[in-house]
Order: C-alpha cells, then structure tokens, then sequence
C-alpha cells in the first residue's frame, strides 16, 4: 500500500474511534447523575409518601395516606333564606332627646365645680354650688314675715287677754249679784224680775268670756297658718331652685341665712361640655352643662337614592365600629327622612343605639347594614372560599383523593354565607375545613 494512503487510513480510524469513545462517556455519565440525584423530603403534603400531583385543569390530587384527607370536612351548595339587607355609612351621635342642658336657676356666682369634661354623673348628683344674694334676700324675707307675724299675734293676745280679764271680773260680779238676787226671791223678800235681769247678766258675761277666748284661739291659729303659708312658699321657690329638702328643713329649724345652692342633675350620663369656671358670674340664660345619657344613643346615616324603596321605620339594623372590629352592635331605626338631599343624592336615616356598657362613643364612625327583608339565594359557607389573586375559588370533590380548584363568582355576604353568582350549582359539594390546606397545595403545585 502506498505509504501517503496508510497514513491517512489510520488516521481516520483514530477519529471514529475518539468519537465512539466520547459518546459512550457521556451517555455513562448522565446515567450514573440521574440515578444519584436526591429527592428532596420537606413537609407532609410534600413527602415521597403524601405528595399532592397537580392534574390537568387545577385538579390535586393527594395520596391516599396524606393527613390533610382524614381533617378535611364538606358542605352543601343549597338555595338559602338570606337576610336582604342595604348598607351605609353613619356616625354616632349624642340621643338629643337625652340630652340635658344644666343652667343656674338664679343669677350668682360659681362658688365651686364639681364634675370636669368626660366625667360620669349620676341622677340627683352635684355638679356645682352657686352663691345667689336672691336666695339669701328670699330667706331673710321669710324670717321678717316670722317675725311680723308673731309680734302683730303677741299685740292681738295682749289686748285678748286684757279684754278676758276685764270681762272675767265682771262675770265674777254678775255671779255673785245673781247668787243675791235668786236668795233674796227665795225669802221672799226680792222679786222675780230681779233675779232675771241678774241672769241675763250673768249669761252676757260668759258668752263674753267665751268669745275672748275663742277670739284668742283663732288669733294664735290664723297666725300659725300665715306662718306656715310662708314657710310653704319659700320651701317651694328653693325647691324649685334646686335647693335640697335636707337644706331647706334645716334653715328652717336653725333659722340659718343661707345664699348658696347646690347644683344638681336631674339624669346621669357623660358631662358632654363645660362651658364655666369657679369664680364666674351667671345667669340663668346661660347652659352651664351639658350632660347626655350615652347609654342610648344615635347612629345617623346616608342611605343611597336606589336603596330608599327598601328603608323604614322600625327596621332592625347592625353595625361594626373600628375600635371594636370583632364586635357587631344592634338597634333599629326610628327616623327616616321624608326628602332626598338633592347634593347627595341620599336619604337620611337614624336608629336608636343601647349603649349600656358605655363602649360606644360619639363621633365613631360605623358601617351599618339594615335589614329589609329576606330572599332566597344560592350559597355556599364563607369557610369553603379562598383568595386565587384576583379571584375566589372552591374545591370540589372529583373522587376519593382528587379535588377540584373552580373559580366562582360571589355576591355579598351574609352571615356565615357568601352568595354564588356562578360557579357552582345547587346541591354540589365544596371543602370547607382544609380548604386552606388545599389552597395551600395548588400554590406549591403550580410553582
């Protein structure tokens, strides 16, 4: 063979050769690193034992020994008897019908202040004392009427008594000149006529004495009435003043002069404002406080134009304030307006809030749903539904250990319930406990 042609045989064998050679190299390697890959273990859903598969259209699908199955519970997709109900924004406002506006009942001068902004109050307490020279001239003028009456009654008794005497003496002399004259008729020595005269004397004068002292009985009780006629009057006007029995029984008995009166409210509640200080001159045109009674107040909203057919009186309502978020409070309307605002385009409503526990305050605002009536709906328990971004979905049972992701549309919530829009249809059934676990699994799966 010619040398040139040998040596390029052999070369092109040496070629084939490392090409075969790498070939089979590689193949070897990627065999020998596919069977050395490790398979990651991580949680139960996730395990070589329970791994959940994802399936063709959001279906998962568990292993039959994942402990996700033996927790997971269902519910029934049924037509329901909702609450209708119409939603609005209100603010709770003070109950101006329990509202009470605290003024002097005189002019004086604040001599104290008992209570301060935001403070409790009971009915009866004392919020304040006010010095009034009204009430000291009113007191003083009942001790001068005291006193005119009983010197004018100690004048009349006088000249009863010097009368009484007087006639007394000469009832005494009549007596004995009748005693005279029937003895001297009984010996025969006087007449008859004398003996009568003496008696028509004698009965003058003790019809006399008598009157004298009748007279001095109704002297003393015409006098005692028109004392106790003052006292009544003045006991009235302190009274109404605000002055406390206690105080007015005890001017009385220890003829004090008193020119201060207590200031009291008449219902417990919240002092609302403050508008004096101590020292200051009032009078009775002025509101000193204002007190409201919180444990009723008002909660006033806006209800829409198209909502307006479904809203009146006596309706029951609910709402929830942000300082309570967990909490939902009830009362029921008691006002509805008879116009619409023409800038808003909303109704104005009002219900009666019980405010027992004083957790509510005035100025909250609050999210108010009133109850209209009731309809029925297709529905599904709030639990059974999950966030999918921007949509909700549900998971549906397709056999033993495999589910359904479906999206669904919803309406509004009501209660325990979300109404299904579309979906679903009635009678199937969801997951509604673990239905997070699955959620949960179709995220992973999908990544």
């Amino acid at each position: 063979m010619d040398p040139n042609l040998k040596k390029a045989f052999l070369a092109k064998q040496s070629i084939l050769f490392l090409v075969a050679f790498g070939a089979f190299s590689l193949v070897t390697v990627c065999a020998i690193g596919g069977r050395a890959t490790p398979v990651p273990s991580h949680s139960i859903a996730y395990s070589h034992q329970s791994r959940a598969s994802a399936g063709i259209d959001g279906e998962i699908a568990l292993n039959p020994t994942s402990s996700i199955l033996k927790r997971i519970s269902y519910g029934t997709v049924k037509e329901r008897h909702l609450p209708m109900v119409v939603e609005a924004t209100g603010q709770l406002q003070a109950n101006a019908s329990a509202i009470t506006r605290v003024s002097a009942p005189t002019a004086g001068r604040i001599v104290s202040l008992e209570v301060s902004l935001g403070d409790h109050v009971k009915k009866g307490q004392t919020v304040a004392v006010i010095s009034s020279q009204e009430i000291g001239a009113m007191v003083t003028d009942l001790f001068k009427q005291e006193t005119d009456i009983d010197s004018e009654l100690s004048k009349d008794l006088q000249q009863i008594d010097f009368d009484t005497t007087q006639t007394e003496t000469e009832l005494t002399l009549s007596r004995k000149q009748y005693e005279r004259a029937k003895l001297l008729y009984d010996e025969k020595i006087g007449s008859k006529a004398d003996v009568e005269s003496a008696m028509t004397d004698l009965e003058k004068h003790e019809n006399a004495v008598a009157a004298l002292k009748t007279k001095r009985a109704g002297t003393v009780r015409i006098a005692r009435e028109k004392m106790e006629r003052a006292r009544t009057c003045l006991e009235q006007r302190l009274s109404v003043l605000g002055m406390p029995s206690t105080t007015i029984k005890a001017i009385m008995e220890r003829r004090d002069v008193v020119n201060s009166i207590p200031l009291t409210t008449p219902q417990a509640g919240i002092v609302l404002e403050r508008n004096v200080n101590a020292g200051e001159l009032i009078d009775p045109s002025q509101s000193l406080l204002v007190i409201d009674d919180i444990d009723n107040l008002w909660l006033v909203a806006d209800v829409f134009e198209q909502d307006v057919k479904h809203v009146r009186v006596g309706q029951p309502i609910e709402f929830q304030v942000d300082s309570f978020p967990d909490e939902t409070f009830k009362g029921r309307l008691d006002y509805v307006a008879g116009t619409i605002n023409p800038e808003t385009r909303t109704l104005a409503v009002r219900a009666v809030i019980p405010n027992s526990q004083t957790k509510l305050k005035p100025k909250m605002f609050a999210r108010m749903k009133i109850m209209v009536g009731e309809c029925a709906a297709l529905t599904v328990s709030k639990k059974a539904v999950q966030e999918a971004g921007s949509q909700k979905v549900v998971y549906v049972p397709r056999g033993k250990y495999s589910f359904e992701e479906r999206p669904i549309q919803l309406g509004e919530e009501v209660g325990g319930y979300a109404v299904i829009k579309k979906g679903l249809n009635d009678g199937e059934q969801v997951v509604t406990r673990e239905s997070l676990s699955l959620r949960s699994l179709s995220m992973k799966n999908w990544h």
